[in-house]
């Protein structure tokens, strides 16, 4: 099998890949990194935190006097788009200016320091202003949800960091496996 990767293992031969084709690799992180957290936010009741359904409730913000199949649809699609533009910013201008060192675990933290910036806008600007806007419900919707609902929206983004980090993950410019 290593023959078939010019003698590197798969893992060392994705971060080549994923150094050569930084847009491609982002945009595999963000789908991927979307998908599984989205999932994960739907389930979050199974260990007694809110629902975190970001496509129903992008939707009826979108459209709030849609169809729950037509607000659930469109804000969907809008919500993917969302993961892939922040994973291609991620990448092609976080990445570069958050630190020299490029390994696995330097990536892993980037990837995580940036999750934790977009629950923070999340918290503090989406949930009170535009998805509870006019209920008062404070930073990250604490007057509503309690603290839990708070933790579900670092722990959702957290989640989408950690498949992001997995994923985008290349190797430093001048490494030797690039040659």
């Amino acid at each position: 099998m290593e023959e078939q990767l010019g003698g590197l293992n798969a893992g060392k031969a994705w971060r080549v890949w994923v150094t050569r084709h930084p847009i491609g690799a982002a945009m595999w992180a963000g789908v991927v990194g979307g998908q599984i957290a989205t999932l994960w936010g739907m389930w979050f009741p199974g260990v007694g935190l809110p629902a975190l359904n970001w496509p129903l409730t992008n939707g009826a913000t979108i459209d709030p006097k849609g169809t729950f199949v037509a607000q659930f649809a469109m804000g969907g699609l809008f919500h993917a788009l969302d993961c892939l533009v922040f994973a291609l910013v991620f990448a092609l201008f976080v990445f570069p200016l958050v630190g020299k060192v490029v390994t696995p675990g330097m990536n892993m933290l980037k990837a995580l320091g940036f999750s934790v910036v977009l629950a923070t806008i999340s918290a503090a600007f989406l949930v009170p202003f535009v998805y509870f806007k006019g209920f008062h419900v404070g930073f990250g919707g604490i007057h509503y949800g309690g603290w839990k609902l708070v933790f579900a929206i670092y722990l959702w983004h957290l989640l989408y960091g950690v498949n992001l980090g997995a994923i985008y993950n290349p190797l430093a410019l001048d490494d030797p496996q690039l040659k």
